[in-house]
């Protein structure tokens, strides 16, 4: 597979995923939070379980919209497929009147200019800046896991015994089995459970004078509760989701009510264990927040807002500085822009030309083939080295052959608006310009040369070609042919035993021509006709 196949598809699925994936999180988004408010008066499991499920639905919700939107085959066109039972070749400009239910547009001086240009680059230019983006948010992870290690982990010192035996006692009322490392830190101002795999509980040095006995104990419950719960693995998971839609501000928002839930149920829990809020509150209260300028990647008591965790533990509504006016306003702002954005990416998605790789309709085959010239259908990149005497000229271009004889060759990197459609049985040759929606048949038929394979190589009833063996090119089976124009026109062609196409050519005169990344694909027949809105070149 060559660099630049694997560019086009990658940037193509990159926009695919992006274009599904800003709506679809839109309306995920927006039915968790009417589903996490009809839910505001039940458990915060309840709703910590409804956040989980949603930012689930969100991560796989683009990715199977774009995993089934499998090839669809289209009917074959009526017109097209009663020339092929007619049992003669037609022609590249009679399919294309037929696709246009009649005569192709009349010539006009004034062409419709499209830049095709900006349906061929985009995907390129957004999957740049989504993986630049998502770069930055990872390495952001990175450096602020890095940064706690170093500022709590490195520094710690194990606990004392007393502290380890009061903390198997918790676990052991919690009903936790797992091993649990207990570290001290002078720099540590509140507990917290660092680790995904291996998790350690870090204690601020001198907590326990700083809390009486029964609060020591139900704040051990809370960060205990969440080893139980296995809440660093679901937190390091909610932070690579963060990193993938880094871009959508409704996805980040319910990341952040998942975290709040998360230690509602913590709070819970720890309640729960002490049975009575007001001493897990006061414990609370006496923590100081641990505060961090990257992103969460720890968790523990005081990671979240301490005020309104104490509030509604306490049964009191949630303080609000900020007018109702002035909040309803802002989120409905927010809201709004979101909706016009996702409503853009709904109905845009990717353009058809895009598309279309993606959604193979007919193929040419079932419809125009009077006769088949090629075996299979297939598409390739053919690359054309000419070593001039001053430099070597490299010409790329990616060629798509149908087993009926057509043939399209067009810029493998998508950078020349020219097209060339070729019929091997006619002989017949369109130039089409996809950038300003013209076409121009060309009147000499014949053979085009080099860089462009045609079936009348050589073969067995080629006089003067001379078959010298079967050779494997590049994990093919081929057959080497070589012919002799003049004492200083030579030629070999190896021809691919399975395809009965050339691969490769050396010729004295003209260079060598490569043909490599062979993909079998049903080829569309739109693709090898003039499209119905380009109109003829008339120029000089």
């Amino acid at each position: 597979m060559s660099p630049v196949w694997l560019m086009e598809e990658w940037g193509r699925a990159v926009a695919l995923w992006l274009a599904h994936g800003v709506w679809q999180t839109s309306v995920v988004v927006l039915v968790a939070g009417g589903a996490l408010w009809l839910l505001r008066r039940r458990s915060a499991r309840a709703r910590y379980a409804v956040g989980c499920l949603a930012l689930a639905v969100v991560v796989l919700s683009p990715m199977a919209t774009l995993l089934l939107s499998s090839p669809v085959s289209a009917p074959v066109e009526q017109p097209l497929l009663a020339a092929a039972e007619s049992g003669r070749a037609t022609s590249i400009v009679e399919d294309s009147r037929r696709l246009a239910g009649g005569a192709l547009p009349s010539p006009s001086p004034q062409t419709m200019s499209v830049p095709e240009d900006s349906f061929t680059r985009w995907p390129f230019v957004v999957g740049g800046l989504w993986l630049g983006g998502a770069c930055v948010a990872l390495l952001r992870l990175a450096l602020g896991w890095r940064r706690l290690t170093r500022r709590l982990v490195r520094p710690a010192t194990p606990a004392s015994v007393a502290l380890h035996l009061l903390v198997s006692h918790v676990a052991g009322q919690l009903g936790l089995r797992r091993a649990v490392k207990v570290l001290e830190s002078a720099v540590a101002p509140s507990p917290l459970v660092l680790g995904v795999v291996r998790p350690v509980l870090v204690l601020p040095r001198g907590m326990r004078e700083r809390l009486s006995p029964a609060q020591l104990e139900a704040v051990l419950a809370h960060e205990l509760t969440h080893v139980r719960r296995h809440d660093t693995v679901v937190n390091f998971v909610q932070s690579l989701v963060e990193v993938l839609f880094f871009f959508h501000p409704a996805a980040r928002w319910l990341s952040a009510q998942v975290r709040l839930e998360r230690e509602h149920c913590c709070d819970d829990a720890a309640v729960g264990f002490c049975g009575d809020a007001r001493v897990y509150s006061s414990a609370l209260l006496g923590l100081e927040e641990l505060r961090q300028a990257g992103p969460v990647v720890a968790l523990g008591a005081g990671t979240q807002p301490l005020a309104e965790r104490v509030r509604r533990l306490l049964g009191q509504a949630p303080r609000r500085e900020v007018p109702r006016k002035a909040r309803l306003a802002a989120r409905a702002g927010v809201v709004l822009a979101v909706l016009v954005a996702s409503g853009a990416a709904w109905a845009w998605e990717v353009p058809e030309p895009l598309s279309t790789p993606a959604r193979p309709r007919t193929g040419l085959a079932a419809a125009v083939c009077a006769r088949a010239v090629y075996p299979k259908d297939f598409t390739a990149i053919t690359t054309y080295e000419n070593d001039g005497s001053l430099t070597l000229n490299r010409i790329s271009h990616r060629i798509s052959v149908s087993r009926c004889g057509r043939i399209r060759l067009e810029s493998a990197d998508g950078r020349s608006p020219h097209v060339l459609l070729y019929d091997v049985t006619t002989r017949e040759r369109v130039a089409l310009d996809v950038r300003a929606r013209t076409y121009d048949v060309i009147p000499s038929p014949g053979d085009l040369g080099l860089p462009l394979h045609l079936p009348d190589g050589c073969s067995e009833s080629q006089k003067d070609c001379q078959l010298q063996g079967e050779e494997v090119l590049e994990g093919r089976l081929t057959r080497r042919w070589r012919r002799v124009h003049a004492p200083h026109d030579t030629m070999t062609q190896w021809v691919d035993a399975e395809l009965g196409y050339a691969i490769r050519e050396e010729s004295d005169l003209f260079g060598t021509l490569r043909v490599s990344n062979i993909q079998f694909v049903e080829q569309d027949a739109t693709r090898f006709v003039i499209p119905s809105d380009y109109q003829e070149d008339i120029s000089p």
